[in-house]
Order: C-alpha cells, then structure tokens, then sequence
C-alpha cells in the first residue's frame, strides 16, 4: 500500500472499462470497416445518453455505490477517539495499537486510505463528527453527481446515411492493398500458347484437363462439343510381341572322387 501512486485518487486496478468496451464492440468487429465504425459510433452515443439520464435520477451529492462506501466507514468510525493537538491536526485513536494523525486542511490522512481512494476513511470522518461537518464534502469531486453529468453532457452528434453522403470528386478512390507471394510452395504459372497448357515449378509441362483447342474454348475436355478425341497411333492387327522367358536353365554339379594321394595321408 505504501508504493502506491496517490495521483488518481482510485484504486481500482483491474481493466473493467476496457473489457465491458471489448464486449460492446464485439458483434461490430466482425462487420466491413465502414458499418463495424458506424456500429460503434452508434453504440457509444446511445450510452452516453443512457448514463446521463441514469445520472440525473440520483439522490444526494454522492454516485450511488461511493454513498454505500461513505456509509460503511461512518459506522466503523463510531469507534475512534479524535484528539486536537493544535490548528487543523487531529490525533485519532481507534485501538490500543492504531493510532494516526489527521490533517483536514490538506485532506491527507497517515493512514493514506484518502489518498489512494479519494473517499475519506474512519480517521477523517471521526474527526469530521468532532466539527459538525459534511462528510461528503471531503470526497473527491469527481465522486460526484455534477461531475458525472458534466462527463456525459458532451454527446456525439448524429451523422446522416451513407445514400446521403457527399461524393468527392477530387479524392482518389481506396485501392485494395497489393498482393504479396505467400511463404512456401511455387504457384504454377500459365504458358502462352492458346492450348493453356500447365507447368510445373522445375519446368516440365503437366497435363491438363482443359480443352486444348487453339480457339480458346473455355470449357473442359469432358464438356466441350467440339473436341474430338485424338486417333490412337498404335495398329490393332499387330500380333503382340511374345514375352520373353525369364526362368533360369537348371546347372549340374558333377562330383569329383578325391585323388589317391590324398587317401594317405588322411591314414
């Protein structure tokens, strides 16, 4: 508690704002760029006006959930003891090891609740009770209910329909952005004779199953009417060639009788 800045007077530390904001928008970011704006835009200008009439119905000085805060610390502040020690300063005691110093006129308290929150804690209401005074006008100003209108007095202004809209003649129009080779595999690539044949990335030629007339028929092999199916360049009456025998011839092992020679020794 003590590292904390004391610039903001709020200590709320989580981005509620920004992820209620990302709910509003969400049905508008899947839109085209104009009606995801136009979307927002509308959004926002009928929240604006919500909250102001919302604002407007409040009781008393205070927002509405700062009030219940105010009342919490007014019941816990019955049981502190203030203390003028001289001028504006204050000792408050609220227990046997708690006791802090209070300074009305610089609306700074050492327990340094005030300072984070804005919103005056035990010490400074004890001491608030001693002098008659108004709680509520030792918080923030912009705990306030005139701060909150001021806020959202300021409206957006109503925009006529896109039929509407000006045309500028001087202003040149919104091109597409360039397109960009995506990382990985070559696109194939068209040669330039009228047939449309297909080649690959090292540059062989594929087959295709477009009509290879030079007419620049832009129909498919199976559909077009006027492609006729080429003659077949081999002859029918050609006996087939006789397959060649791939077995083997079996070998013969003669067996040779060992020599006289060799009898002996072995004896």
């Amino acid at each position: 508690m003590s590292h904390f800045s004391i610039r903001s007077h709020f200590d709320m530390l989580v981005n509620n704002l920004s992820e209620s904001f990302n709910k509003m928008i969400l049905e508008a970011r899947r839109k085209p760029i104009l009606t995801m704006i136009e979307t927002v835009r509308t959004n926002i200008m009928l929240l604006i006006v919500k909250k102001k009439e919302e604002a407007e119905k409040w009781k008393g000085m205070l927002c509405p959930k700062i009030r219940k805060k105010l009342n919490v610390n007014i019941k816990d502040s019955l049981r502190c003891v203030p203390s003028h020690v001289g001028k504006d300063k204050y000792q408050v005691e609220c227990s046997l090891s708690s006791q802090h110093v209070v300074g009305l006129v610089e609306n700074s308290y050492s327990c340094r609740n005030w300072d984070l929150t804005g919103i005056s804690c035990i010490h400074a209401l004890a001491v608030t009770h001693l002098k008659d005074k108004f709680s509520e006008t030792y918080v923030q100003t912009w705990y306030t209910k005139q701060t909150q209108l001021d806020i959202y007095s300021n409206f957006i202004r109503p925009v006529k329909g896109p039929k509407q809209w000006v045309s500028l003649s001087n202003m040149l129009p919104i091109l597409l952005p360039t397109l960009r080779r995506p990382p990985g595999q070559k696109t194939q690539r068209w040669c330039s004779q009228p047939s449309g044949c297909l080649y690959s990335a090292t540059g062989y030629p594929k087959s295709t199953r477009e009509c290879p007339n030079l007419t620049g028929c832009p129909n498919s092999v199976t559909n077009c009417p006027t492609y006729q199916q080429p003659v077949p360049t081999h002859q029918k009456d050609v006996a087939p060639r006789e397959k060649l025998s791939f077995k083997r011839k079996p070998t013969t092992i003669r067996w040779i009788p060992p020599t006289q020679k060799s009898s002996m020794t072995d004896q």
